[in-house]
């Protein structure tokens, strides 16, 4: 009897079966699971790690921070040095700064004073006043009393000597002088008296053949001042006289070997042999 005839499929040859451990198959993505998971653990344990290490320890000593030098401050700006107006007088006007006046104006005194009163640089300052040898005695004590009025500190008279140099000569503003104060007094005529500010015996010096007699009359001043340490000499003139005699009288005694006075004290009125009074 015939067999039934039937297909035959053969079946795939199966993998060999892998000894051991190998033998159980892995598939690829269990394989990606498992590194993946290992790999987590392994960050989660520096993670651990870093959080048990002290923060500053980096295993190296840290680098201290160097801050900036501080910036010095800018120096303060420079003071402003706020100077008086030139003043010049000679005998027929007197210049302050722009402005002038007429010597011969009347209440000439009372002009020079409203010119100089609340100037810069005058109130609390030392000023310098430049006077020509042919100005007249009381043009110049006139703006010395204006200055004085406006609260200068000091005042220095500038004038050209004998030799044709500038020279100046410092003034004293003390309200009183010591008695033994040495005077010397310019007369109309030429002549010089010489005698103490608080009055006494006057020695006289006639007038020489080309004025009034400086050499003489300094001689009479350094006898009046034996036994006074006074650090003034108070001289002025007739206005007859010129300034320029005036100066040259206070230049020779404040100059000479020896001389006690180191300012002048100018004046405008005297009676010699009598207490002189300042104004």
């Amino acid at each position: 009897m015939p067999l039934p005839t039937t297909s035959y499929r053969p079946h795939p040859p199966r993998p060999p079966r892998l000894p051991g451990p190998l033998a159980t198959f892995v598939s690829p993505s269990a394989s990606l699971a498992r590194a993946l998971a290992a790999t987590g653990a392994v960050l989660a344990f520096v993670a651990v790690a870093a959080c048990d290490s002290p923060s500053g320890d980096t295993g190296s000593p840290a680098t201290p921070a160097v801050s900036a030098a501080p910036r010095a401050p800018p120096p303060p700006p420079a003071p402003v040095v706020v100077r008086a107006p030139e003043i010049i007088v000679d005998h027929a006007n007197v210049a302050i700064g722009a402005d002038h006046v007429a010597t011969g104006e009347p209440a000439f005194a009372d002009k020079v004073a409203a010119l100089v009163t609340g100037k810069p640089g005058i109130d609390g300052q030392g000023v310098d006043v430049v006077a020509m040898r042919n100005a007249k005695p009381s043009q110049v004590a006139g703006i010395v009393a204006a200055l004085r009025g406006a609260r200068a500190s000091a005042v220095t008279l500038k004038t050209n000597g004998r030799d044709d140099t500038t020279q100046k000569v410092a003034l004293a503003f003390g309200p009183t002088l010591p008695d033994c104060t040495v005077v010397a007094w310019i007369a109309k005529d030429g002549v010089i008296d010489v005698w103490p500010a608080g009055g006494g015996a006057t020695k006289r010096v006639g007038r020489g053949l080309a004025g009034p007699d400086m050499t003489l009359a300094m001689d009479a001043i350094r006898a009046q001042w034996v036994g006074c340490g006074a650090p003034t000499i108070a001289v002025g003139a007739d206005d007859a006289m010129s300034w320029g005699l005036v100066f040259d009288l206070a230049t020779s005694a404040l100059q000479a070997p020896g001389s006690r006075a180191n300012t002048m004290t100018l004046i405008t009125t005297a009676n010699p042999g009598k207490k002189l009074a300042l104004p």
